[in-house]
């Protein structure tokens, strides 16, 4: 609507330009034809269809330009009646077309003109000056507005992929942020659970052993409440803004992890090398152990579980969990969230996870990088 309502401005200006021009030209003639008017309202027409066919009208104007001053009406020069037409070439691309067109019209109108006996001085001096300069600045208009119009294009696409990337990136971080977070209840709520379900067993078979089941009972309630704490945590983290302060787990509390086996009968073994890693190093290698002794208690028939966390050389942190119990005829493990959530958690530190069953029992291994000390000493610098 607005581009239908510029051309129709467009058709009456250059209507009522040439109409003036006609009449300003006509003052020295004693009448002038009609028909002059009906040229000038003609070439305001053509400005109508400029956009569909803007060759087409550029071809009519010029034309209509030879055509008015072959049937002898008052001149009107060239740059006028040409300038439109020109301007909507340039504006579409045609660009070449429209200073092609320029040329042979003002060459041939020259040309003509001093044919006739017109002053050399007057022609080639003001009016080939005046006019070339009106032609070429509606030539350079048309260009620009395209120019624009195609770099306010590209701009919007921009914004636009801008846009669409950041509610990409938006989403990715939602996506990594909620499976930290299942992974953090898996971790957490998953131990503690498997922890109490085997006081609860426990207890069951204390029978008259009223002692021994009141301990199990209270270390069942030790472990939900345990568990609670981490749900609470969670909650919090997910209702606030900012996450909570608390320490993650680390290396040195991957002993205690052993404590609810132990209390369950189970020969446990726990070599934990005293090094300093990352924070988030020490976190994943907690995480694997939680996760590798909660599994030997749900699942496990053995009554040994064996832990070892140490660094060979400059290799990177190795943890290891075996337990001696049964393994099952086809050496596959069934995929679960446990194992998904801690090859996710390895991965971002560029660590490996390997599951494997043996003789008697299961071997969990992780491998975490750690940084070298050149790299921590100076950043890496060369």
């Amino acid at each position: 609507m607005e581009t239908r309502r510029g051309d129709l401005l467009l058709a009456a200006l250059v209507a009522v330009v040439l109409t003036a021009v006609v009449t300003a030209a006509g003052s020295t003639y004693d009448d002038v034809e009609p028909a002059a008017y009906l040229w000038a309202v003609g070439f305001g027409l053509l400005m109508l269809v400029r956009r569909d066919r803007p060759l087409l009208v550029l071809a009519l104007t010029t034309v209509g330009f030879f055509s008015y001053y072959a049937s002898g009406f008052p001149p009107i020069g060239v740059g006028v009646p040409m300038a439109a037409a020109l301007y909507s070439a340039a504006e579409v691309g045609a660009v070449r077309a429209a200073i092609a067109t320029g040329v042979v019209v003002l060459g041939l109108s020259t040309a003509y003109r001093l044919a006739v006996g017109q002053g050399t001085a007057f022609v080639l001096g003001y009016e080939l000056v005046y006019h070339a300069s009106l032609m070429a600045a509606a030539v350079a208009l048309g260009h620009v507005v395209r120019v624009s119009r195609a770099l306010r294009r590209r701009t919007d696409q921009v914004t636009g992929l801008l846009v669409r990337q950041g509610e990409l990136d938006a989403s990715a971080r939602l996506r990594e942020e909620r499976l930290s977070l299942a992974r953090e209840l898996h971790d957490s709520l998953g131990h503690s659970l498997s922890v109490a379900g085997l006081y609860a067993q426990v207890a069951q078979e204390a029978g008259s052993d009223r002692t021994a089941g009141t301990q199990a009972l209270a270390l069942v309630r030790e472990s939900v409440l345990d568990g609670l704490a981490h749900l609470r945590r969670t909650v919090a983290v997910l209702r606030s803004p900012r996450p909570d302060d608390d320490q993650a787990p680390g290396l040195a509390d991957v002993a205690g992890l052993m404590t609810a086996p132990r209390a369950a009968g189970y020969d446990t073994t726990v070599e934990v090398a005293d090094v300093d890693v990352p924070e988030s190093v020490g976190t994943a290698a907690y995480r694997v152990v939680q996760e590798a002794v909660t599994n030997a208690i749900r699942h496990s028939t053995g009554n040994r579980i064996e832990v070892r966390v140490a660094v060979d050389g400059d290799g990177p942190l190795e943890v290891t969990v075996r337990d001696d119990g049964r393994t099952p005829g086809r050496l596959e493990v069934e995929p679960g969230h446990g194992l998904a959530g801690m090859r996710e958690r390895l991965r971002t530190l560029g660590g490996t996870l390997d599951v494997t069953p043996g003789h008697s029992g299961w071997t969990v291994r992780a491998r975490i990088p750690l940084p070298r000390p050149a790299d921590v000493n100076t950043g890496g610098a060369s």
